[in-house]
């Protein structure tokens, strides 16, 4: 068969969404300290659209994570699961705010300032650590 059978469950949807969220959300700071260096509008157009499709996806990809859990929750560590389920709601509060902050900033077309980019810097740290607890449930540490 050219074509392997390609075998989907409703497990696999946490994975696939969480890459998004992964990756848009370093992309937006990335454009906007980008932005700044090379005094490019258009990165920050970047920085706030794709901030703002992580924080569109980020519910469906918390919602996908309970279901998971509720299939799988005995086989993962309970500390570890804890405080993953924490730090995402937490995260995907976070975003919000930060959509929020970024579309007021965008909307006056200003460029965002220090503070903003400190609270975007920690809220990345917070989502590596995120990502470092759930691929450590998945793959091991």
């Amino acid at each position: 068969m050219l074509i392997p059978a390609l075998s989907f469950s409703p497990d696999h949807i946490h994975p696939i969404l969480v890459n998004f969220t992964a990756a848009l959300v370093p992309v937006s700071f990335g454009s906007d300290i980008l932005g700044r260096a090379f005094r490019k509008q258009s990165l920050h157009d970047a920085a706030w659209w794709t901030l703002l499709y992580a924080t569109a996806i980020t519910p469906f990809t918390a919602l996908a994570g309970w279901l998971w859990k509720r299939s799988i929750g005995s086989a993962l560590p309970a500390e570890t699961i804890q405080t993953h389920q924490w730090l995402g709601i937490s995260l995907a509060v976070a975003f919000v705010i930060l959509a929020f902050w970024r579309w007021n900033i965008y909307s006056r077309k200003q460029l965002p300032g220090a503070p903003y980019l400190v609270i975007a810097l920690i809220v990345v740290l917070g989502l590596v650590y995120q990502g470092t607890l759930g691929g450590a449930m998945v793959f091991g540490s």
